[in-house]
């Protein structure tokens, strides 16, 4: 545990950067994709992680400092429970409490129209595959990394079970992302529990209802504890949002670093997300 203390920032981000190597070449071998095609539009999701990844850290830095101190004061609700410290049990109900969190800051995107602002850069991508999940603006890593240390400073969660839990969530958050998807069979047994790439690609079509479903980050039971859970066939999938479907600005980076500030641009007020919010399909 003491590598894990010392160096938390560091492990964190080798093990994400190889989990999107592989599944980089795991996807250009499974879809005969053209290298060039595919390392253009990875480029592109690639350039956001100049301008996230000093915000990144510097937020980083300070979750792990106030989970410490959490863990040092015994603060926070976890702790008020009556649980062994560092049992199966302690890191379990911290594990899904994190998760309830992380499904309601996902919904808050949405449904906020200032954050979706942000996220909507995200879901702008026409091509959705494992470099999509680096495609966050800046502005939305403020906030969700600002919501995950004031959930660890409520909560109270020791770093390790912190690390532990950003890995797992890495590592799903990625695979959710990639075209490689699970048979049919499978997915519909998986995905009871847990989030798929086939349920989190249902949650990239370009229009309501579907947009606004399917918001679980590892588990997929809030989806269907709160009715946001969505199927459809994975063939009529369109990625994208419909409020921007020129392609040619979805890779222009100047355009998507910029359009959370252009009210034109981002279309937030758009009639059709008035109008449709949250509808669930069945």
């Amino acid at each position: 545990m003491s590598i894990l203390n010392e160096n938390p920032l560091v492990l964190q981000l080798i093990a994400y950067a190889l989990i999107i190597f592989f599944f980089w070449g795991l996807e250009l071998i499974l879809f005969s994709e053209k290298v060039k095609k595919k390392a253009l539009h990875s480029l592109l999701n690639a350039k956001f992680i100049i301008f996230v990844l000093p915000v990144q850290i510097a937020l980083s830095t300070i979750v792990f400092i106030v989970a410490n101190w959490t863990q040092d004061k015994q603060w926070g609700l976890v702790y008020q429970l009556p649980l062994n410290e560092f049992s199966i049990a302690h890191f379990l109900v911290a594990f899904i409490c994190i998760d309830f969190f992380d499904y309601w800051y996902h919904v808050m995107m949405h449904r906020v129209p200032f954050f979706w602002r942000f996220h909507q850069v995200h879901h702008s991508d026409m091509d959705v595959d494992i470099s999509t999940t680096v495609r966050e603006h800046p502005g939305e890593t403020t906030v969700r990394v600002s919501f995950l240390i004031g959930i660890v400073f409520i909560l109270g969660v020791p770093v390790q079970f912190l690390l532990i839990k950003q890995f797992i969530q890495s590592f799903i958050n990625l695979t959710s992302h990639s075209k490689a998807k699970l048979p049919d069979r499978y997915n519909a047994i998986i995905s009871l529990i847990f989030v798929t790439p086939n349920t989190h690609h249902i949650h990239h079509h370009y229009v309501l209802p579907q947009t606004d479903s399917n918001y679980g980050d590892i588990f997929s039971i809030w989806d269907r504890v709160f009715s946001t859970f969505s199927k459809m066939k994975q063939s009529e999938i369109v990625h994208g949002i419909d409020t921007n479907m020129n392609v040619e600005e979805n890779k222009d980076f100047k355009n998507l670093i910029t359009r959370p500030f252009d009210e034109n641009r981002v279309h937030s007020t758009n009639p059709i997300y008035k109008k449709n919010k949250l509808k669930t399909v069945k």
